[in-house]
């Protein structure tokens, strides 16, 4: 293997662990939200999508003034689709 494979193979494991761990934390921090149903579900795929673009941020691949919703990482840069 690789070595970009090696570390693209890390780098999804890293990142499933990642998500589940994010999603429980969001659903631990808005448990006491008084939302239902959809309104709960949109809550935390908000939440979860907020929390995501903070964490590009730190690492420098988000320009936050320039960010399009629909943006996406293609390589080491960030491009619109």
């Amino acid at each position: 293997m690789s070595k970009m494979k090696e570390i693209d193979s890390i780098a999804q494991g890293v990142a499933d662990h990642c998500w589940e761990i994010l999603y429980d934390s969001v659903a631990w921090q808005i448990a006491d939200m008084p939302v239902n149903g959809d309104d709960y579900y949109n809550l935390r795929d908000y939440t979860v999508y907020q929390t995501v673009i903070k964490l590009l941020e730190q690492v420098d691949l988000v320009d936050v003034d320039n960010y399009k919703q629909n943006t996406i990482i293609s390589g080491q840069y960030i491009c619109n689709k």
